[in-house]
């Protein structure tokens, strides 16, 4: 049954990570489109929540016995908080204020400021998670297991620093740069999960 649901749920993770990618790639840059930004936010939305049936998966094979394993759930966790937030803030609320009317500066800055703490939260939690279901693949995974958890800790930590020193914001084009290696690890995870080399090499 494992070796079946591994199947499954790691081929909804590279699925929807390629999805995702797409999804960005026609995120508008006008709050006046309101139909494209609703059905963009909402699709990635549904999105996130495939991502994160896979992702559970992959934190099953792990060993939620593990505190390392756990402590990333409890990461992805704030992590989806922070990006179905924004989310709806940018897809939603502010689609929805432009349709009504809306002109008041200060509201609108208001919004914008509340989705970017967002997506960084999200950015950054998500990044935590990476590095810290990286851990045992890098060390008990064979080369394909070690490649994983080495990309893992990339994929979590450059996000971060970039953001962190400035080079890199989470305004669109970063946001899709960003966004895009994420994803990127969460396909090649997926591939790992679906292969049955995971469960081989790193399962309890």
């Amino acid at each position: 049954m494992g070796g079946k649901n591994d199947r499954i749920a790691g081929g909804i993770l590279v699925a929807a990570s390629l999805a995702s990618v797409l999804m960005m790639t026609h995120h508008p840059s006008d709050a006046h489109d309101y139909a494209m930004g609703q059905f963009v936010h909402g699709a990635m939305i549904t999105i996130v929540g495939a991502m994160t049936l896979g992702l559970i998966q992959f934190a099953r094979v792990l060993g939620l016995d593990r505190l390392t394993v756990l402590a990333g759930l409890i990461a992805y966790g704030i992590a989806l908080f922070g990006d179905v937030g924004a989310a709806v803030i940018d897809g939603f609320v502010v689609t929805n204020l432009v349709a009504r009317g809306v002109e008041d500066r200060d509201v609108f800055a208001l919004a914008w400021e509340a989705n970017q703490a967002l997506a960084r939260l999200g950015v950054v939690a998500t990044g935590v998670a990476f590095m810290l279901w990286s851990i045992r693949p890098v060390t008990r995974g064979g080369w394909a297991g070690k490649a994983i958890g080495a990309l893992g800790i990339v994929a979590g930590l450059a996000p971060m620093v970039l953001l962190g020193t400035g080079l890199m914001n989470m305004h669109l084009h970063g946001a899709i740069l960003i966004y895009g290696g994420q994803a990127a690890w969460m396909a090649l995870a997926g591939l790992y999960l679906w292969s049955g080399r995971m469960r081989a090499e790193v399962s309890v």
